[in-house]
């Protein structure tokens, strides 16, 4: 009984942040997509005094609007922020978390039911998803620092596209709760 309670409020925290991240992130992605800006994200990443990393050939505003959110985060990193610090340790878990959890349910299945093992993986998929979302806070600062920067540093020469590019930054917050 207690399974079946913990199976349906992990499916609706679930099911709410998919629902967040549809409303706000992909919408505003596909149109970011679409809106072209002309410098690179590795170009933008220069301009902000951070270290280039590897690929950012793109230059549509969706991708820039998620690379000022990421370097907001390293902007806020370098003040000495503890909690971007942890933000950023804890998206490489994020990424790891999916494959962990279905070796574990696979595993699960042997030493207990398997509806048992599903509730289980499915709680702390759940309880994952809830940790990620009461840390929005810090993307919300990180949006905000890396806003500030790209402001001062003039990298995009037209007012239209920097409006785009912070307007998907702000959506790609909604885009870090979703562990998939």
């Amino acid at each position: 009984m207690i399974w079946k309670l913990i199976l349906v409020l992990s499916l609706v925290s679930l099911v709410g942040a998919w629902l967040g991240r549809h409303w706000f992130w992909t919408k505003a992605r596909m149109e970011g997509i679409r809106h072209d800006c002309g410098i690179s994200v590795r170009e933008l990443r220069q301009h902000l005094g951070l270290p280039v990393a590897r690929g950012g050939t793109e230059t549509h505003a969706a991708a820039l609007g998620n690379a000022v959110r990421e370097c907001g985060l390293l902007l806020l990193e370098k003040e000495g922020n503890t909690l971007a610090k942890s933000r950023i340790k804890g998206a490489y878990l994020t990424k790891a978390l999916p494959a962990l959890l279905c070796i574990f349910a696979f595993f699960a299945c042997f030493r207990m039911r398997p509806l048992l093992a599903f509730a289980a993986a499915l709680g702390v998929l759940a309880m994952w998803t809830l940790f990620r979302a009461t840390g929005m806070t810090i993307e919300w600062r990180a949006v905000a620092r890396g806003t500030e920067a790209l402001k001062a540093s003039r990298a995009l020469k037209r007012v239209s596209d920097e409006e785009e590019v912070i307007r998907c930054a702000k959506a790609s917050v909604w885009s870090t709760i979703w562990p998939f």
